[in-house]
């Protein structure tokens, strides 16, 4: 993987650069095998720059790395917002927007667990959170718009982190222990049906 000897950007053109710079940050990160591969000097050789020039916009490669995860949050986002509309019921449209978030583990391994390795969620993370919350609401015939209750918040929480274990247990195509048996798809639509079961069940129990 060998970047290309880059012209340089006209003056006030530093975040054209800095694009670039994660542009091939994301390259090298899609072609290792873990992190350790991923390095100041590969991100700056595959985008043609010197190491030096990555620093005139990124602290240390740590910095390089939470602005792809960034990025990869609003890709997943994006996937999401494309693969729902196609539902032609609530449910489908949350079951399509859960396989788009674990289709992209699949696809982008590393980047994912980049994605998934921060102190605290980052403002795309946290509107992916919200996207499964709004889905999950509709699905349980609630208002979507409707600002979530600690219930549905609960329910949409334990739905997403049931999500990521599917993510990371099934990033490859080979099986892994309780998911041999069955498919992505199989175990995604349990675990919706199941969430939606139980915020169903909430909104009906009787408040004390």
């Amino acid at each position: 993987m060998a970047g290309s000897t880059r012209q340089r950007n006209v003056r006030g053109q530093g975040a054209l650069l800095r694009d670039e710079i994660l542009a091939a940050a994301i390259r090298v990160v899609d072609s290792s095998a873990s992190t350790n591969e991923v390095s100041l000097r590969s991100i700056a050789r595959e985008a043609g720059i010197s190491n030096m020039s990555v620093y005139a916009h990124f602290d240390s490669r740590e910095d390089v790395l939470a602005a792809v995860a960034e990025l990869s949050w609003d890709q997943v986002n994006r996937d999401i917002a494309e693969q729902v509309p196609s539902g032609k019921t609530r449910r489908e449209r949350l079951l399509l927007g859960c396989r788009a978030y674990v289709a992209f583990a699949q696809r982008f391994p590393l980047r994912y667990v980049l994605m998934v390795k921060v102190d605290e969620i980052t403002p795309s993370a946290r509107q992916a959170l919200e996207v499964v919350t709004r889905g999950l609401l509709a699905a349980g015939g609630m208002d979507p718009d409707s600002e979530p209750g600690p219930d549905a918040q609960r329910v949409a929480a334990a739905l997403s982190v049931a999500l990521h274990g599917v993510a990371m247990l099934h990033r490859t195509d080979t099986p892994h222990l309780w998911m041999s048996d069955f498919s992505t798809c199989e175990i995604i639509q349990t675990m919706v049906d199941a969430a939606i079961l139980q915020l169903e069940q909430t909104a009906a129990a009787p408040r004390p």
